[in-house]
């Protein structure tokens, strides 16, 4: 499994509006969220279904990005900073009954709610959509944390260190989830090829 590679062109431009928004340009600011506010929601629904809440808490990530924007470090890749800012608040907002509002949270709370999916209707070969749906059920057995570095590699292309960032946790942390998820893929592909051989065309 490879990974897309993302444009230079696109990060750069990221990386300048974020910059230009420290720097307390409005418009710059208004275009970040306008260019991320998709990606955070879309993220934001694997962890709520509350969609209100969703639109809260990313309303509240920017607002104190933009409160903070002085002391926030202009070489940070705002994609995967805004994604951890989401994560880390939604958590926080489910935890409170149960910790007294206290602003901690334990990486193993964390719940993951993702079910990868195929878009069957642009699959013209009725083979080619069994297999895809086989695909998509392997992917789906993986653990939710294997599942959510997966997702933030490969749909999302975010790189190791910037995945690491997202979940809070230790570089090497991410390269053995995905390790772990790969040596999964591997052990089951065999079955799914060799259904693809046993497929009448």
């Amino acid at each position: 499994m490879k990974a897309l590679t993302r444009p230079d062109l696109y990060v750069e431009e990221e990386q300048r509006l974020w910059r230009e928004m420290l720097e307390g340009n409005v418009t710059a600011y208004e275009h970040l969220i306008n260019r991320t506010y998709d990606l955070l929601f879309h993220y934001g629904t694997k962890f709520s279904s509350d969609r209100e809440l969703i639109k809260d808490c990313i309303q509240d990530v920017f607002l104190v990005i933009w409160e903070r924007r002085n002391t926030l470090n202009p070489g940070i890749p705002p994609k995967p900073y805004l994604l951890a800012s989401l994560r880390r608040r939604l958590h926080r907002i489910a935890s409170r009954p149960r910790m007294d509002c206290m602003d901690y949270y334990s990486e193993s709370d964390i719940i993951f709610d993702l079910e990868f999916g195929a878009d069957y209707q642009l699959i013209e070969s009725e083979n080619d959509r069994l297999l895809a749906s086989r695909m998509t059920e392997m992917l789906n057995e993986l653990p939710k944390r294997q599942k959510e570095a997966v997702f933030l590699r490969f749909y999302n292309d975010l790189e190791r260190e910037e995945i690491a960032m997202v979940m809070d946790i230790q570089p090497q942390s991410v390269s053995n989830l995905l390790q772990e998820a790969f040596k999964f893929i591997k052990s089951h592909w065999r079955t799914i090829v060799s259904l693809a051989f046993a497929l009448p065309f």
